[in-house]
């Protein structure tokens, strides 16, 4: 496999770290949130976004995708060096139709020590913003090295995550986690999540493998603008086997 190139500068995303991912570029680190988040939920609205308080909830269903892959880099940490098999990058395309909206971003997590998953030490973290036309949104966040205990890995991102989300933005998890096997994937654990704010889904799915783990969350609005689609966890699941792998890149 190799290695994406980065695609033409643009606006900078909401990132859990302070250095773009793209080549020969740099910038001056961003202060972290509790859980590494650079800024507050409440992101611009969708071109069709709606109106008053539905308006304001879509903003922070938009912004809690933020959330969810700012505490990936701000939790998930990891020991690099031998036996490393991939990285994770930010691919300007996604399947499914989804194009990077700015430049993703990397970070060496070394802010977050505090917070670190017990056994492991910090590496490497990516986070990306994606856009599929005007009503799909996706935030990808990860973090490569040596995982020691994947199915202990995941489950501590969604215990952490879904404090933040509550924290930050008022979501509620709707049922429990469901573990997926869906075709192609060929990690070791694969769980996701519906979260609820107000009358409003955000699915969000966790992966794990003995060199990555990683998030996806999303939201695909009305056609409207002023509400989301039903959550269909099997279907994010699928999604985010295919996402893994668009992002995944051997090590050399």
């Amino acid at each position: 496999m190799s290695d994406n190139q980065p695609g033409t500068p643009g606006q900078q995303t909401t990132g859990v770290a302070g250095q773009p991912e793209s080549h020969g570029e740099s910038g001056p680190p961003q202060q972290p949130g509790p859980y590494g988040a650079s800024a507050a939920p409440g992101a611009p609205l969708p071109p069709h976004g709606g109106r008053g308080s539905k308006g304001r909830t879509i903003g922070i269903v938009v912004g809690a995708l933020i959330v969810v892959a700012a505490v990936v880099g701000g939790i998930v940490l990891f020991t690099g060096g031998a036996g490393t098999a991939y990285k994770l990058t930010t691919p300007k395309t996604l399947t499914g139709g989804y194009e990077r909206d700015g430049k993703g971003k990397k970070g060496d997590g070394r802010a977050f020590d505090n917070k670190k998953v017990p056994g492991m030490t910090s590496h490497a973290d990516v986070s990306a913003e994606y856009k599929a036309g005007t009503r799909k949104k996706l935030q990808l966040g990860g973090a490569y090295g040596t995982v020691k205990d994947p199915g202990k890995a995941v489950d501590w991102v969604f215990a952490q995550t879904g404090k933040s989300l509550r924290t930050e933005t008022g979501a509620k998890a709707r049922g429990g986690t469901k573990e997926f096997s869906p075709s192609g994937f060929d990690g070791d654990v694969l769980k996701c999540q519906e979260y609820k704010i107000a009358e409003m889904g955000l699915a969000m799915c966790s992966w794990a493998d003995g060199s990555t783990v990683g998030t996806i969350s999303s939201i695909e609005l009305t056609s409207d603008g002023t509400a989301t689609e039903p959550v269909d966890l099997a279907k994010t699941a699928a999604l985010t086997a295919k996402v893994r792998k668009d992002a995944l890149v051997e090590t050399d």
